[in-house]
């Protein structure tokens, strides 16, 4: 019996020399997490960081921003030059560059490893993440860009109804000309309505429209011959050159994001077309009050929204996998999830939490509840490795038509052979 205590003992100091290895290691792990956002994003992805420290003493986390319009472009050259993230926040559009590139470990390992049960999540974002049934991208957000936000003095002051989730095209501009505000010289002090950038697609969603034959498997772009995408530019066209209820290019670039928002934050427009992630910014509004309503449906009744949302990816240059998807579950965990639904900033992918009182907590927009009715009419962008190209020449294609220079059937009519020559890259 006594033989044995030599051997338990070295056992015991090969335990404890483990345990002190493992401790020594991970004191000096560092992540490099990369992400976008406005300074108010940022602010709340850093306590995020902040909470995950004190849960990971022993992992460092490096934050680095990039504008959301350079994102892929700056994080996929890092990657390339070697020194890119080990985590990487990806947006659904981002995600076809990313994985075309071969940057992405694919997650399902450590995801059966955790016993995660997908089945949590709202299926549509788990299937943008997954190719050939591997998931890449872990779901953290999903956000369908269907809000329109309203100046409720506007609306007292123009002596007009709140809009209600069920309204359509019509009293859609009908009520845009009535809280629109002209000073005595003619001048629009207060549009009737504005959005976030130049949100074209939104139309073109909620008239039936799209961009390609088939979202997940690409082979030819739709858009400029699809009837019902001409039907969408030419409400937005009509909101800007026949109504005058939206501003036009030479007021309003439609590029940055915080234009649009910050026109209505400051009076300037009574709507605003947006996703959730602004209402940090609007809770700090205190000359008005204001609440959101559903983007209306066409005249046919149709009812399809631009769905968006995010996830975080562990890239497959990371010399930390381990660390680096440790972060990635902790951002995406309920915990995770919770701080960012109780600054308003974010719709939960997590089903449950996105119907618990977490997420719909009473504060402003108090519809916040048309979120969830919205997930029955999300379209995601097409998944090829150039999309993001062609939809800048789309953009490009449009600008004359949105300054009222050419007509919208002349711009399709121009961008049809381009997108003929530039057809889907699926590989």
């Amino acid at each position: 019996m006594e033989s044995i205590w030599p051997v338990v003992a070295v056992l015991f100091l090969l335990v404890c020399v483990f345990i002190l290895w493992q401790w020594l290691r991970d004191k000096d792990t560092k992540i490099i997490v990369s992400a976008w956002g406005d300074l108010q994003e940022n602010r709340i992805f850093i306590d995020l960081i902040g909470s995950f420290r004190e849960s990971h003493p022993g992992i460092q986390v490096e934050l680095q921003r990039f504008p959301f319009t350079e994102y892929s472009r700056q994080v996929l050259e890092s990657v390339d030059r070697g020194s890119g993230p080990d985590v990487a926040v990806l947006e659904v559009a981002d995600f076809p560059a990313f994985y075309f590139k071969g940057a992405l470990e694919p997650l399902d390992s450590h995801i059966r490893g955790d016993r995660i049960d997908l089945g949590d999540f709202f299926p549509s974002i788990v299937d943008r993440f997954t190719v050939d049934n591997q998931l890449y991208a872990f779901p953290r957000d999903i956000s369908p860009i269907c809000m329109v936000y309203y100046n409720r003095n506007a609306f007292d002051e123009a002596g007009v109804p709140y809009p209600r989730d069920d309204w359509n095209w019509d009293q859609f501009v009908e009520t845009a000309k009535k809280v629109t505000k002209i000073d005595a010289v003619g001048r629009v002090v207060r549009w009737g309505f504005v959005e976030g950038w130049t949100m074209f697609d939104a139309w073109v969603y909620d008239a039936g429209g799209g961009f390609v034959d088939d979202v997940k498997r690409p082979t030819r772009w739709t858009f400029a011959e699809d009837p019902n995408t001409f039907r969408g530019l030419r409400f937005r066209w009509e909101l800007i050159h026949k109504h005058k209820v939206m501003p036009p290019p030479s007021v309003w670039s439609g590029i940055e994001d915080v234009d649009g928002g910050e026109m209505f934050a400051t009076g300037r427009a009574a709507m605003f077309l947006f996703g959730l992630w602004k209402t940090p910014r609007f809770r700090e509004i205190r000359n008005f009050r204001w609440d959101a309503a559903m983007l209306p449906h066409d005249p046919r009744g149709r009812l399809d929204f631009h769905m968006t949302g995010s996830g975080s990816a562990v890239l497959k240059n990371s010399r930390n996998k381990k660390a680096a998807w440790s972060f990635v579950k902790f951002i995406t965990s309920q915990e995770g999830v919770r701080k960012q639904s109780e600054f308003g900033l974010s719709q939960p992918a997590l089903v449950q939490m996105a119907n618990s009182p977490v997420f719909l907590d009473g504060k402003d927009p108090r519809n916040k509840k048309l979120l969830l009715e919205a997930m029955k009419y999300g379209k995601y962008e097409p998944f090829a490795k150039n999309w993001l190209e062609v939809k800048g020449i789309i953009e490009t294609g449009l600008v004359e038509a949105w300054k009222g220079n050419i007509s919208v059937e002349q711009a399709l009519a121009r961008l049809k052979p381009v997108l003929e020559k530039n057809p889907p890259i699926t590989t």
